[in-house]
């Protein structure tokens, strides 16, 4: 039996020079007929629409684009434009590694690694000013740093961007919605530190101080998805990384991602993704 189709990662080296590409939008809109395959992007996308309207699909879902907004595509998630009617804007695409450890950067990342379906959002009038400034200067640089190869100021300005997004994304909450963000972003911080060795939620409520149930209660509200999902979703995510991005075997894998043992795994790995892990590997060599 042939394995099953997986569609590719599209890699960012095959949009421009790593480990950033700032691509405009320019007055773009789509032919009659036009029609863009899916694809799994190996880098994090912040689409910035400043203006115009268009519809796109990620993980099968469709959203809406009505500038100004800006949509989240996170690493691995399957995307594609539909239509577009005159938009305007920018594309920002960058590796995980770029904004290393600082702590803007660790927020950053925390936005991507479980971003669920459609993530786009609306943005406010003064935002939205900071983000074209932001954007402009990103744009001309980037084109500065195609040439001299130097990215040093790239990465500052990407924070930045991040840390509108954040603020785009947060818009809105009242103090106990914010405070449960908090919560929220406390346990993603800790997940990401931890995926590996604790899969269970009371170990990460215990060490926030709240009980199972606000924790799982506040990430629903906050993400849409239980805090136990969570838990299996960054599991999963590094587990396809690793299957896909090295020669580790599927054994040392299951050792790395916190599974006692390849059954129990491969078991947990096909209920996420639909085909077990040596399957996954296989059909994405291809």
């Amino acid at each position: 039996m042939s394995s099953p189709t997986v569609i590719r990662y599209v890699p960012l080296a095959g949009y421009g020079r790593p480990p950033l590409v700032v691509m405009p939008i320019r007055n773009r809109t789509t032919s009659p007929g036009e029609t863009f395959r899916p694809h799994r992007h190996d880098f994090q996308e912040v689409i910035w629409i400043h203006s115009g309207t268009g519809t796109h699909t990620i993980d099968g879902r469709v959203g809406e684009l009505r500038g100004p907004c800006v949509s989240l595509v996170a690493r691995g998630q399957v995307h594609a434009f539909r239509e577009m009617r005159g938009l305007n804007g920018h594309a920002i695409s960058f590796t995980e590694d770029l904004l290393g450890s600082t702590p803007t950067g660790q927020v950053g990342r925390l936005l991507f690694n479980y971003s669920q379906g459609d993530r786009t959002y609306p943005v406010a009038p003064e935002v939205q000013r900071a983000a074209e400034s932001v954007l402009d200067l990103a744009e001309r640089e980037y084109g500065r740093a195609q040439e001299s190869g130097d990215f040093s100021l790239l990465r500052p300005l990407t924070e930045a961007l991040l840390v509108l997004v954040r603020r785009t994304v947060t818009a809105g909450l009242g103090g106990e919605e914010a405070a449960e963000a908090g919560v929220v972003g406390r346990f993603l911080e800790r997940l990401e530190h931890s995926f590996a060795l604790h899969h269970d939620v009371a170990h990460y409520a215990a060490s926030l101080n709240v009980s199972a149930r606000r924790l799982s209660r506040a990430t629903n509200a906050a993400l849409g998805r239980s805090a136990k999902g969570l838990i299996q979703d960054r599991v999963i995510l590094e587990a396809r990384r690793l299957l896909s991005f090295t020669d580790l075997s599927v054994k040392e894998v299951t050792a790395r991602v916190g599974f006692a043992d390849p059954f129990s795994f491969s078991r947990a790995f096909k209920a996420a993704v639909g085909v077990p892990p040596q399957d996954f590997r296989d059909a994405w060599k291809k």
